[in-house]
């Protein structure tokens, strides 16, 4: 049974840093694995980042004709046929023109993941992104949430039609990390440093580490962007003591090998989607230590596989990863909590499976 793969904001991408693109190639992987032919047609990007009407109107023209082209190759044969239009984090900034528009001449079902309704943006510079976001999301069959931030939002406008399906990652090769022996535990943090956000859950992590003892920890920080030498200036003290290392922009599996060798992993994660850094982490043995903020708790568990702290409060970071630091058998039970969480329920196969069952509620 074909369907038909379409993600308005990222193309599918395991091999680059953004979150979206990999869980884009994660879904693709997990409708195969359901079963389903996944056929990804060329089709173009919507996204506005800054609000720009031309550029929205010039979106929706753009997928306008995308849609007539990708019609009429399906009525030629040169394009299979789809049962199914899938339609991956669809919102104001990245509105779906096409599948609405294919779906409906079709007649197949339309479902979006990471779909999210803001109806704040109704009448601001994203109004035709809103508006078309709003008609995709009622035309969806089903909505499958993977935050339960997006899941009451969506249920307030499409009850009855949201399911969840929660981040998830491909877990092979993930084994347990091996626990130090010794008194200053090795962290990790793993970032992007391209915008406001990411730099204060830097800063935020800089001003916790400075309330630790200075022979309790080392840390080191995977990460790039245009924000590095303001962090890194953050971090300065501990970094001219040895303590902290920067390590810039690591290729996915040396991130993994990263995480291997490490204790707990420590990221705020303020305004965090969700991060399946996070997943990465526990999957390898990793507790977490972050902030209980947006979608973090949609990928940990707090005070099983982790401690999470109020935001912008530094020193109960610092007292959660002390906690850890002077408790070894809490930190082996959250390492072993945090492994299986992962490997049994956001693992690649456990969604596929889940994924199979949910479809079935629209597929012939």
């Amino acid at each position: 049974m074909n369907v038909c793969f379409y993600s308005p904001f990222v193309v599918a991408d395991p091999k680059v840093p953004s979150g979206a693109a990999r869980v884009a190639t994660l879904l693709q992987r997990a409708l195969t694995s359901a079963g389903l032919h996944v056929h990804c047609p060329a089709l173009p990007r919507t996204f506005d980042g800054k609000g720009d009407a031309s550029r929205q109107r010039e979106a929706m023209e753009a997928s306008t004709m995308a849609a007539n082209a990708l019609l009429e190759a399906i009525a030629r044969g040169a394009v299979p046929r789809p049962a199914l239009w899938f339609s991956y984090h669809v919102y104001y900034k990245s509105p779906d023109w096409i599948g609405p528009t294919v779906t409906g001449k079709l007649g197949i079902p339309y479902v979006i993941a990471e779909g999210s309704h803001a109806p704040k943006r109704q009448n601001g510079p994203w109004h035709a992104g809103h508006a078309a976001t709003t008609d995709a999301l009622q035309s969806a069959r089903l909505l499958l949430a993977m935050t339960a931030f997006d899941r009451f939002c969506l249920e307030q406008l499409c009850p009855g039609r949201v399911r969840d399906l929660k981040p998830f990652i491909d877990c092979t090769g993930l084994g347990a990390a091996t626990p130090t022996a010794s008194s200053s535990l090795r962290l990790v943090s793993a970032g992007m440093m391209r915008n406001e956000r990411k730099r204060d859950s830097f800063f935020l992590l800089a001003d916790a580490l400075a309330l630790l003892p200075k022979d309790s920890f080392s840390l080191e920080i995977a990460g790039d962007g245009r924000f590095r030498s303001e962090i890194e200036q953050r971090f300065s003290a501990a970094s001219k003591q040895g303590r902290v290392t920067f390590l810039g922009a690591l290729e996915h599996q040396q991130l993994l090998a990263l995480m291997s060798r490490s204790d707990i992993f420590v990221w705020p994660g303020i305004g965090e989607a969700y991060g399946i850094t996070y997943l990465e982490a526990q999957a390898c043995g990793l507790p977490v230590v972050a902030c209980s903020n947006r979608g973090v708790t949609d990928v940990t568990r707090d005070g099983v596989t982790a401690l999470l702290c109020p935001p912008d409060d530094p020193s109960a970071i610092a007292a959660a990863i002390m906690k850890l630091a002077n408790d070894a058998t809490l930190r082996r039970q959250m390492s072993a909590a945090a492994h299986g969480f992962v490997h049994t329920e956001r693992s690649l196969e456990y969604t596929s499976r889940l994924l199979r069952d949910t479809l079935a509620e629209v597929l012939p």
